[in-house]
């Protein structure tokens, strides 16, 4: 997808009437992931015979009725379940289909608990802090399946009750991926396949919703602390020059801080301090080719505390392909993991202004285009 092609979506009002416009605005997109989306439950792999094998509704219905995610997102974010309830609604989709749609690492999980073939070598985070003009820079590469193309929006939430207005990468039907908001506060999300998960935990998307409702850095590290985590992720909080980085478990939260200090922190998909294992992960698989491969390219580009960088040197770290096998800009060209796609590409400016960088595709073929607040 171009970036100037992007639907940006806005909304206001009710929970349930802001899902109830986000449904309708963009019916037919969801329609078309949902079925897309569907195809895949289950298994990730190429094998079509393993694909075959997998009856979508039964196992749809197997792991929404043998996890509790549901009751969390009851429990923590009563309105964020309004919203999605609006978007079934609004798109004329049976709520199980947009629930499931909102729980994608979660279900990689149940199914990697379960022997399937799954992979979650995805997303390439970076917080880097106090470049030119005292400007703070975070993002990611946001990569998901390439059954996602073309089907990428950006939410412009309107503030209400006192959540600032928030910039917010999604693909259709789903409430959020990452973020910025008008308080300058920001949220990347890698996955750590690695490390233990919950059934009754809350999914790292309304994690990220929840995050970006927030004023302040110190408030998203709180709940960070509190909630119990549904998959082991790893987010990066970025404010200004304030970065902290946290690899989450079911069992864990700990804070992962760089020996050059938190003036550049770079994730991909490793655990980096958090022991917290799953027991269904091989040994050999803790620590890929693929996940070292792209951390050692950004901290390699930006990981020089005596060197100054700009935007486009952050837009090349992102679009890099220096080990061609295992880049950090994924097309659809690519070989090996099919969810190894990156969806959109995120650059937060937190200056006096904050401000969004946002390619709809892998920057390595996708233009950057800035998106600005309305409330500022």
């Amino acid at each position: 997808m171009e970036t100037s092609d992007l639907s940006v979506i806005e909304l206001n009002g009710t929970p349930r009437e802001r899902g109830r416009h986000y449904g309708q605005f963009a019916s037919s997109q969801i329609a078309k992931i949902v079925k897309l989306w569907r195809a895949e439950l289950g298994s990730y792999s190429a094998d079509s015979a393993c694909k075959k094998s997998i009856n979508p509704d039964a196992y749809l219905h197997e792991f929404l009725s043998q996890t509790n995610h549901l009751a969390a997102l009851t429990q923590w974010v009563p309105e964020l379940l309004e919203e999605l309830k609006g978007i079934a609604e609004g798109a004329d989709q049976p709520f199980e289909n947009i629930c499931g749609l909102q729980l994608l690492d979660e279900e990689w999980m149940f199914g990697m608990s379960r022997n399937l073939s799954q992979s979650a070598d995805k997303c390439t985070a970076f917080a880097v802090s106090n470049q030119a003009n005292n400007i703070s820079y975070a993002g990611q590469n946001m990569d998901v399946g390439s059954w996602v193309d073309n089907k990428q929006v950006l939410l412009r939430v309107m503030p209400r009750g006192g959540a600032p207005e928030a910039l917010i990468f999604s693909i259709a039907g789903n409430t959020g991926l990452n973020g910025l908001n008008a308080q300058g506060l920001g949220v990347t999300c890698n996955t750590l396949a690695q490390l233990n998960y919950s059934s009754d935990g809350l999914p790292v998307g309304a994690i990220v919703r929840c995050i970006l409702s927030m004023q302040t850095i110190d408030e998203a590290e709180q709940f960070l602390r509190l909630v119990p985590h549904a998959s082991g992720q790893n987010y990066i909080l970025s404010s200004g020059g304030d970065m902290r980085c946290f690899e989450c478990s079911a069992n864990r939260v700990v804070r992962y801080q760089p020996e050059s200090g938190d003036e550049r922190i770079f994730h991909t998909n490793h655990p980096l301090v958090n022991d917290d294992l799953n027991d269904f992960l091989a040994p050999q698989k803790k620590r890929n080719a693929n996940t070292v491969a792209r951390l050692n390219s950004i901290c390699t580009r930006l990981g020089d505390t005596a060197k100054t960088f700009t935007l486009e040197d952050i837009k090349a770290a992102l679009a890099a392909h220096d080990n061609p096998k295992h880049p950090v800009s994924r097309n659809t060209n690519n070989e090996g993991s099919p969810i190894g796609y990156t969806a959109g590409s995120s650059i937060y400016e937190l200056g006096d202004t904050p401000r969004l960088h946002l390619a709809a595709g892998p920057p390595c073929e996708t233009a950057f285009e800035i998106f600005d607040f309305k409330t500022l």
